[in-house]
């Protein structure tokens, strides 16, 4: 097998010969134009690597190491394939010419050919350990977008509930729901999220490896990458790579549910409006003796604390609304008290005007 994936390959001028103890060429593959990847793999490890090939001649281990003008031939054939892809969907719109993909590539070639593309073309992501989100400051991205204190810390407080993911935008605090889900192989899983209010695209990764480890974030316009994942660096490619393969990646995008109320089980949101009712008044008309939901209950109705948070002023000012709750009122009603009731004497006392004694 070995002998016939490497027939009519030439190294230094000479035909190929053995390889490293344990190491079988399992895959070769025609690229684009004039080039071939061959993949190896490591019996005892299964780590996998590969030699890329122009026109039958080993180039390189590696796109990063393959001699300059191979590499700029190698990426520019790339060119119809990812920028379509990397001004597109990665970061905001789909864009309708995206319409070459492959599914035939081994996911090691892939990778290597969609990070290497990537960091040619696109301003390199500023790197940030999470670690420095557990300060709650607030940030700026690269392209001047601001993310406000606190906001970046619990964005990569985010659990996984096998449920859809809803998060909290780091741009606009407003809950936003997973569009899609994407498996980049078996090492990490994406989530892609679209703040409409922010016009932001952005990613949560968690790494397979490490499942309990926080997220990464990635933020391709600014470009911003927050992560622990020793990984993490690569996830902007593999993202890239995940897109190149699925053609099917549009219509889910589209048909992708925005978040709504019931998303969070506040199915009878609007009721906060209105003050308790006593069960012995089935007409549902305001108790004076029943103070109207308090600040804390009204804010316990909804995970998303901070959206909803309501403040008091000596004069009613409107707040913006940025939750998904209706807008309470922000001093309780006044109550509106009847008459004491006039036993006998104090009617004796009216007819002879003496109210006022």
């Amino acid at each position: 097998m070995t002998a016939s994936l490497l027939d009519g390959i030439e190294i230094d001028g000479a035909p190929a010969g053995a390889l490293y103890p344990g190491w079988t060429a399992i895959h070769r593959q025609p690229v684009v134009g004039q080039f071939e990847v061959i993949v190896f793999q490591d019996e005892a490890s299964q780590r996998q690597a590969c030699w890329w090939i122009e026109n039958g001649v080993y180039k390189a281990s590696h796109v990063l190491a393959l001699p300059p003008e191979a590499q700029n031939d190698l990426l520019t054939a790339m060119d119809p394939l990812f920028w379509p892809l990397a001004e597109g969907v990665l970061g905001g719109e789909i864009r309708d010419d995206a319409r070459t993909f492959r599914t035939d590539l081994p996911e090691i070639v892939f990778r290597e050919l969609s990070g290497c593309w990537l960091g040619r073309h696109a301003p390199h992501a500023i790197f940030i350990a999470a670690g420095h989100a557990d300060s709650g400051e607030a940030l700026t991205c690269p392209d001047g977008k601001p993310v406000a204190e606190g906001r970046m810390k619990a964005l990569l407080s985010a659990k996984r509930t096998g449920s859809t993911l809803i998060v909290s935008s780091p741009f606009s605090a407003l809950p936003v729901r997973a569009q899609i889900e994407m498996k980049l192989g078996s090492s990490a899983t994406a989530y892609r999220f679209n703040d409409e209010a922010e016009n932001a695209v952005f990613y949560l990764v968690w790494d397979e490896t490490a499942p309990d480890r926080r997220p990464s974030f990635y933020y391709p316009k600014g470009p911003l990458l927050v992560s622990d994942a020793p990984s993490g660096p690569l996830f902007p490619g593999w993202i890239l790579e995940w897109f190149a393969r699925h053609a099917d990646h549009a219509d889910a995008i589209r048909s992708a549910r925005p978040f709504l109320p019931e998303d969070f089980g506040v199915g009878q949101a609007s009721s906060l409006r209105s003050p308790k009712t006593t069960q012995d008044d089935p007409t549902g008309s305001p108790s004076p003796s029943v103070p109207p939901p308090s600040h804390e209950q009204s804010i316990n109705a909804s995970p998303i604390t901070e959206a909803a948070a309501i403040q008091k002023t000596a004069e009613p000012i409107k707040a913006p609304q940025r939750s998904f709750l209706p807008e309470l009122p922000l001093e309780p009603a006044p109550v509106v008290k009847s008459p004491p009731k006039k036993g006998l004497f104090g009617r004796l006392k009216a007819l002879l005007g003496r109210d006022g004694e």
